[in-house]
Order: C-alpha cells, then structure tokens, then sequence
C-alpha cells in the first residue's frame, strides 16, 4: 500500500490511515458537516455518551472496507495495483456512503424525506456528483487514478441492490467489480460492523465491543461475486447477528429514545413550513447547510413544543405496555396496517373511560420491527465448509439455533401530560393485545 498518508486518531479502530484523494473529500463542506449530525440522533438523551457523530462513523466505515477489501482480493490472482485499486474504491464508497444524511438522521428519512419521495443514500450519490468540492475531487484525482467518476461513485451510493451496481468489469475468472456491493451493504457489511462496535463504545451498552470483525474479514473469500465465509468464522457471524439484536432492543429501540424520536419527528414535520426542507432537496446547495444545530437553533423551530421536548429533556410520552413477539406473516400485516386502528381504538376508550376531551396524540403506538436479517433481499450466507464446499446457510441462524426472520416491538404510550391515566391505559392496552379482541385488528 501507499505510504503518503496521515493518520487520524480513532476511539475505535486506533490509527486510521487517509490519503490525499480521501482527505480532498473529507475537507470539503459538505463531508465535515458530518461532524453536526449525531450518529444516534436522540439516543444521547437516554445514554449521555451517545453524542458520536456520522464523521467518525464515516471514517471507520472506510478503515473497515479497505482491510475487508485488502483481504479479500489478495486472494485472487490478480497484481498487488489491482489489489489496492479495488481496495482504495472501497474506501471511498465506505467513507461516502452517509454523506447524504440530513438533521437527525434516520428521523429525518422517515418525517421527512419520505415526503419527498426520497431518501438519504439517493441524497449522497447527488451530492457526489452535484457538489463542486466533491466532484472536483474526482475530477482533478479519483477518476485519474482509481477510474471512478463522481457520477459512478453516486450510482454505488444509491445502488439499493447489485443488479444495478455500475462497475461490471471483470477482475478474475468468476469475479467482477459487483463484488464491491457486498464488503459495504453485505450482510456482514463494513457499516454494520463499524456502527455495532462504535455505538456499543458510547453508549456503554458493550454488545459490539470485542466483536472479533478481522477474523470475518480474514476468512472471507469472492467467489462469483459474493462473499462466502469460512465455517470457521461462523461464530463470529453469530456474534454480531447476536449483538445487532440486543443493540436494537436496548439502545435503538429503547423505550424513551422511541419517544424522543416520535417528537423529533413531530418537530421537523412542524420545521418543514418554518425552514423549507424541500427546497433544500431540491438545491443541495442549501442541503449540505443542514444539521442538528442548524434545525433546532433556529428561533422559530426552538418555540416548538416538541423542540422544547429535547432542549429540556422533558419526555412527552410515557410507556405504559409493551409486547415482543417474532413475527409471522399475520403480525406483519397486523403491524403494518392497524397502528392507526389500535391508536384510534385505545383513545376512545381511555376518552369514555377518564372523560378526557379531544386531542390527536394522547396515545403513541410504537410498532418498530427489526429484520434479524441485515441485508433484506438475501436471507443467506455462503459458507466454506471443510470439506470444500459451499452450503447457503441463513444469515439468522446461530449456534443457538434458527432466529425469527424479524422481531417485533408494540409499545403503547400515554401523553405525558395524562399520565396519572397511564395504569388505566394500560389495562385497557392489556384487555385488547392479551384477549380475543386483538384479533379484530387483523
């Protein structure tokens, strides 16, 4: 590899190495704006350390892409130039691939880029090749020495599966530049990998830390353009399978940070008519303006309630029932079309029953689902078994045996301002999920 590099000090990965054509990325506006979004959005009002952000994120993403690609096309016979081109391409997408985030993350995506028909990896490929800096990185060094233009980096960045990747050309004999897709969007992928041990890290809550993630990287191989891993390192597998689902129970999908981001939702929906958002997706100048601090210091935004919510820490909903469950193809359509039903139902209830006048948000039903698969269009890995040969395994199935295809979580909630109502709420909550009645919602 090349030695005209700096290194970066990182919490998680130690030294990170960053080359010039990286750092001609990595100092553009648009990149350090990274440094204003945090990576777990309102999380840090429920674990006070989770203040990390998407720029370091980022650069470990890149670190972890770069080793897992140096590892695994060392083994191909092809030059050691080859090698490091494939290898410095993965860098970039890893270190790309979040640039298109807006002000609190994936609340943003679900309250507001929704509306507008699109999301944030579609944001980061126009900012690739809309952005002056960036584009003229590409243009003045990254198309002259790794071949890849700022419109090619911004099709891998929104690429949603590998029919549309747009690098094809063929590396070794049954092995392509689509190989590429999987060291990032895989389902042991550089991302997943870098944010499990990373939020483990600042949150405190450890599942990810110690996840022995090289040993994935050292026991991978491409073989047609897949990655297909060791049975050796299948324990590794299920370690990470395993923290990702208590990371998501304990921290993304904590009960309190499930509140906060229901009024960080309500509050950029509100900021929409205050700041425009659309106007911004559609010029990115405007866009790449966009942060945590922007929204919420904004005079107008911070009269919010919901603003004030997260300014005072002051939590609007109160849990007052909770159920786990794995789910099959009935709970799925029961989660996917009856929240509104369920909320609608528990409202009038609790209306008839305290004699509570009118108001839209009394109750919050929370109905998160985590797909224990993280790449949802493939539900198995290819696995290297000692006898040579390859056996798809499902990517949730772990030496404790084969994990529901998706967890569900449904939460009730009561406005904090009712809750001397919540023990009410939550008979009733427990009346219709635990009795016959959870059946007319089907």
């Amino acid at each position: 590899m090349r030695n005209d590099y700096l290194l970066i000090k990182d919490p998680v990965h130690g030294y990170v190495r960053v080359y010039p054509h990286e750092r001609c990325l990595i100092d553009s506006s648009a990149f350090q704006r990274l440094r204003r979004l945090k990576q777990l959005s309102t999380t840090y009002l429920v674990y006070p350390g989770a203040v990390h952000n998407r720029f370091a994120h980022s650069l470990g993403v890149m670190h972890v892409a770069g080793i897992f690609a140096e590892h695994i096309y060392s083994k191909l016979d092809i030059g050691l130039d080859e090698v490091r081109r494939l290898s410095m391409i993965a860098r970039l997408l890893g270190l790309l691939h979040d640039i298109g985030h807006g002000p609190f993350s994936h609340t943003f995506e679900d309250h507001v880029l929704v509306n507008y028909s699109t999301n944030h990896e579609v944001i980061g490929g126009r900012l690739v090749r809309e952005d002056p800096e960036l584009s003229d990185c590409f243009d003045k060094y990254i198309e002259k020495e790794l071949g890849v233009s700022a419109e090619t980096m911004g099709k891998m960045i929104e690429a949603p599966a590998t029919e549309v990747w747009p690098l094809t050309s063929s590396i070794a004999e049954g092995v392509t530049e689509r190989s590429l897709y999987y060291i990032i969007k895989g389902p042991y992928s550089a991302d997943l990998i870098d944010y499990l041990i990373r939020d483990s890290l600042f949150t405190g809550a450890n599942y990810g830390l110690g996840l022995d993630w090289e040993r994935l990287a050292y026991n991978s191989t491409v073989i047609n353009d897949r990655l297909v891993l060791d049975y050796k390192a299948k324990d590794v597998l299920d370690n990470l399978l395993i923290a990702r689902v208590f990371m998501f129970k304990t921290v993304y999908f904590h009960k309190t940070t499930r509140a906060f981001d229901k009024a960080a939702g309500e509050m950029l929906v509100k900021a929409d008519n205050i700041l425009k958002f659309g106007d911004a997706v559609n010029d990115l100048s405007r866009y790449a303006l966009l942060d945590d601090e922007s929204v919420l210091s904004h005079p107008e935004v911070r009269k919010l309630e919901e603003a004030q919510y997260l300014l005072q820490r002051r939590v609007p909903y109160k849990a007052v029932y909770q159920a786990v469950l794995p789910v099959d193809t009935s709970t799925k359509v029961f989660l996917n079309f009856s929240r509104r039903i369920i909320k609608e139902e528990l409202e009038t209830r609790l209306r008839e029953v305290a004699s509570i006048s009118n108001d839209d948000e009394l109750v919050f039903v929370d109905t998160p689902k985590l797909p224990t698969n993280p790449m949802f269009e493939e539900v198995a890995v290819p696995i290297l078994g000692p006898d040579g040969e390859i056996s798809e395994k499902p990517v949730r199935e772990t030496l404790m045996g084969l994990m529901p295809s998706e967890i569900a979580f449904i939460r009730i909630y009561i406005k904090s301002k009712y809750s001397s109502h919540a023990d009410l709420l939550r008979n009733i909550a427990s009346t219709v999920f635990q009795g016959k009645e959870t059946r007319t919602f089907y």
